[in-house]
């Protein structure tokens, strides 16, 4: 009986041997020769997926995006909208092994993304995901009378993906000067901001 093969899972583990190599050597060593050996595989078997290298990368982009968004489809959206606001925030931010590796993958792939059309796309369409996440909440609370007067959803929604990104990219380069809890805290002033708290 011939051999079942799992494609997806196989094209998951080429997707995990990149986030490793980005993350140990960045983003200019992740070759396909160099995803082949990190994975044990060999190098036709992984064109055979993957043809070029700029599609292996995409699909790694990809699957980040896809295990962030499964995780924010967890999140109780019968909370406060603050509270929602919050809990989709701390998803983004690069405060646990599993969230640091989709961090550092992500921003790692914004230079690249720069000068590749597809990757490009690919970042666009998962970066206006997380607007439109954000921009329904923040909606959701105007109509609920929970958000700030005069704010804007739309842009506020480019601000707080703005501001999520600024320290994650600030947490990677030091995590010293910019330790969790700092991150954290910054969040916390930046609801503040959008939910005036009750006198």
């Amino acid at each position: 009986m011939p051999k079942v093969v799992d494609h997806e899972a196989r094209r998951r583990e080429l997707a995990e041997a990149v986030w490793r190599i980005v993350r140990r050597d960045g983003i200019d060593h992740a070759s396909v020769r160099a995803v082949a050996a990190e994975s044990g595989w060999s190098s036709g078997s992984l064109r055979h997926y993957f043809p070029t290298q700029d599609s292996l990368l995409g699909f790694a982009m990809q699957m980040a995006f896809r295990r962030l968004f499964t995780r924010l489809e967890q999140i109780d959206t019968t909370r406060p909208h603050r509270e929602i606001t919050r809990r989709i925030a701390h998803e983004l931010l690069a405060l646990d092994e599993e969230r640091e590796t989709e961090s550092a993958v992500l921003i790692s792939f914004v230079p690249r993304a720069l000068v590749e059309p597809g990757l490009h796309e690919l970042e666009r369409t998962g970066t206006h995901a997380l607007y439109d996440r954000f921009a329904a909440v923040f909606r959701q609370a105007r109509d609920a009378g929970e958000l700030e007067p005069g704010l804007d959803p739309a842009k506020e929604a480019r601000r707080t993906v703005a501001l999520i990104d600024g320290l994650n990219l600030h947490h990677q380069q030091g995590a010293e000067d910019m330790p969790h809890d700092d991150m954290i805290a910054i969040v916390e002033e930046h609801l503040d901001r959008l939910f005036p708290r009750a006198d």
